[in-house]
C-alpha cells in the first residue's frame, strides 16, 4: 500500500483540530503508522505551523475566495491554508509548494478543484503584502481566535503584544538537569564536548535550554536519567513550593502532597531537589499516570510499584537506597479522599490545576481552537473544587501551592480570591520566587515577558481562623 500524500494528510490533521476539536496530538498519531519517517518532520511542522497561524491564513484566504469553501469540501479550505503557511513560513521553493498542493487535491475526492488551488496559492503569493494590510478582524493579525485577543488583551494591556507574538513562535527545548546524578555545570560540559550548543536557564537553578532543539532520544544523558524535558516557568514551581510561609526550605521529616501529579514533571523535581522529605504522595487519576511511574524508574527516583489504594500506598515506599524519601504513587480521584487518603495531614500541598492552557500555547496550539468562552469559567469552577479539596488534607500551619499553566486571571487570582472568602483560615502568602509579575494575591509569568511559558503561582498558609484578633 502506498504511503499518504503528506500534503493531504496534513490538512486532514489541521482540519480534524479547527473543524472537530480533536486535539492535536491525537490528529497526528492517526497518520503515525502510515506516514514515513523522513517524511515525518515536515508533516509535524505543516500541522503545527498551520494550527498556529490558523486565524492569520484564514483571513487572506477568505479576501482571496469567492466565496466560502462548502463544509462537504473542506479539506480543500486547509490544503489552501496549509500551503499558505508553507510559502509563508517554510524554506521550500514556492513552485514546489504550489505543484505538491495541487497534487494533493488530486489524489483526493476533488480533483476537479486543482485549478482553483492553484491560481488561489499564486495569488496569495502576488497579493499577500496587500492581504495582510487589509486583514480583519485584529485578532486575526495576530493569529488568535477573537474572544482569547479580547481577553488577554484587556488583562495584560501593556504586555499582550508580546505575549500573543511569542504564543505563535516554536517553543524552546529546555532540559531541568536532575541533581542527583549530575550538576547543572558538569552537564552542560558534556553539552559542549557532544558540540550541542546549550545556556543555562535564567531563574531556574536547574534548567538548560538547547539551542538548536533536537529529539530527546539525541540528547546525552536522557535514557541514563541526568535530564528531563521542562519548561523553565515548569521547573520553577519547584522554588516557589521549596519556600514555607517564613521564606525557609523544606524542613526535615515534612509529608508533601502532588496532587493532580501526571504526569509528574514536579514529583521528580522535588524529589531531584528536596532529599530531605520524609514522604511525598503523588495522586492523579489511573489514566494520567503511566508516564509518571515511567519518569520515575528513568531517573532513579523510584521502584517500587504503583499503589491504587490506601491500603497499597501504605507499604509502596522507595526501595532505591539512594532515595530516602518515601513514595506513594496513588491512582485515584482527589476529590473522594476517602478512597486513598490515610488520615494523616500533610505538611505541604502542590495542587497544579488543570486549566486552559493559555499559557502553554506555544506547545499546544490546538488550545487555540479547542477552547471556547465558556470553558473559562468551567475550569475555573473545577479549580475551586479541587482546592476546596485539597484544603481539607492540610495541616494547619502547612502552605498549599497553587498553580496554572493560564495567563487568564479568571481561572487565577479570582479563583484564590472566592477561595479566601469562602475559607477563614486561608491566607494569602507573599512569594519571593519565582520572578514575574506581582498580581494581588500571586505572582504570574507571561510568555514573551518573561523566559519559558505562561504560569501563575500563589502560596496559601491553613492558619485558625480568628475573630477580632483571638483564635477561635
Amino acid at each position: 500500500m502506498p504511503p499518504p500524500n503528506l500534503h493531504l494528510a496534513a490538512a486532514q490533521a489541521v482540519l480534524a483540530v479547527v473543524d472537530r476539536g480533536r486535539s492535536l496530538e491525537n490528529a497526528l498519531r492517526a497518520h503515525a503508522t502510515t506516514m514515513p519517517h523522513c517524511q515525518q518532520a515536515r508533516f509535524h511542522e505543516i500541522c503545527y505551523g498551520a494550527c498556529r497561524h490558523y486565524h492569520y491564513f484564514d483571513g487572506m484566504l477568505t479576501q482571496l475566495l469567492r466565496k466560502p469553501i462548502a463544509k462537504p469540501h473542506r479539506v480543500l479550505h486547509f490544503i489552501l491554508l496549509n500551503g499558505c503557511y508553507q510559502l509563508e513560513h517554510m524554506r521550500i521553493p514556492h513552485y514546489a509548494v504550489v505543484s505538491q498542493s495541487v497534487a494533493a487535491v488530486k489524489e483526493s475526492r476533488f480533483n476537479w478543484a486543482d485549478k482553483m488551488i492553484n491560481g488561489v496559492l499564486r495569488n496569495f503569493l502576488k497579493r499577500r503584502r496587500q492581504l495582510r494590510q487589509q486583514l480583519a478582524p485584529e485578532s486575526a493579525r495576530h493569529a488568535f481566535p477573537v474572544w482569547l485577543y479580547r481577553e488577554i488583551r484587556a488583562h495584560w494591556p501593556a504586555h499582550y503584544a508580546a505575549v500573543l507574538a511569542a504564543s505563535n513562535c516554536k517553543p524552546p527545548l529546555t532540559l531541568r538537569v536532575n541533581q542527583r546524578r549530575i550538576s547543572r555545570a558538569a552537564y552542560l560540559n558534556q553539552l559542549a564536548q557532544a558540540d550541542i550548543a546549550a545556556q543555562p536557564t535564567e531563574h531556574s537553578e536547574w534548567g538548560v535550554t538547547l539551542l538548536n532543539p533536537r529529539p530527546v532520544e539525541r540528547i546525552p544523558g536522557f535514557a541514563e536519567g541526568w535530564i528531563s524535558v521542562q519548561d523553565e516557568a515548569a521547573q520553577l514551581a519547584g522554588s516557589a513550593f521549596s519556600e514555607a510561609a517564613s521564606g525557609a526550605a523544606f524542613g526535615v521529616g515534612e509529608r508533601v502532597l502532588d496532587a493532580c501529579a501526571a504526569p509528574g514533571g514536579k514529583t521528580c523535581l522535588l524529589l531531584e531537589t528536596q532529599p530531605q522529605l520524609a514522604e511525598l504522595v503523588a495522586v492523579d487519576l489511573p489514566t494520567r499516570l503511566a508516564t509518571l511511574q515511567q519518569n520515575l524508574t528513568r531517573l532513579g527516583l523510584q521502584t517500587a510499584s504503583n499503589a491504587d489504594t490506601k491500603a497499597d500506598a501504605d507499604t509502596d515506599t522507595n526501595t532505591n537506597p539512594g532515595i530516602k524519601t518515601k513514595v506513594a504513587v496513588i491512582a485515584a480521584d482527589l476529590s473522594q479522599p476517602t478512597t486513598w487518603w490515610d488520615g494523616r495531614l500533610f505538611d505541604r500541598i502542590l495542587l497544579d490545576a488543570p486549566c486552559s492552557g493559555s499559557g502553554v500555547i506555544r506547545r499546544h496550539p490546538d488550545i487555540k481552537h479547542r477552547r471556547a468562552p465558556q470553558d473559562i469559567a468551567h475550569f475555573a469552577r473545577q479549580q475551586f473544587t479541587l482546592l476546596a479539596n485539597a484544603w481539607s488534607l492540610l495541616a494547619n500551619g502547612g502552605t498549599l501551592l497553587y498553580v496554572t499553566c493560564s495567563i487568564l486571571p479568571t481561572e487565577n487570582d479570582a479563583v484564590i480570591e472566592a477561595f479566601l472568602n469562602q475559607q477563614p483560615d486561608a491566607r494569602a502568602q507573599p512569594l519571593h520566587a519565582p520572578a514575574g509579575l506581582a498580581t494581588r494575591f500571586g505572582r504570574q509569568r507571561l510568555p514573551g515577558v518573561h523566559p519559558g511559558d505562561g504560569f501563575y503561582y500563589c502560596r496559601l498558609q491553613h492558619a485558625a481562623a480568628t475573630i477580632a484578633g483571638h483564635s477561635l
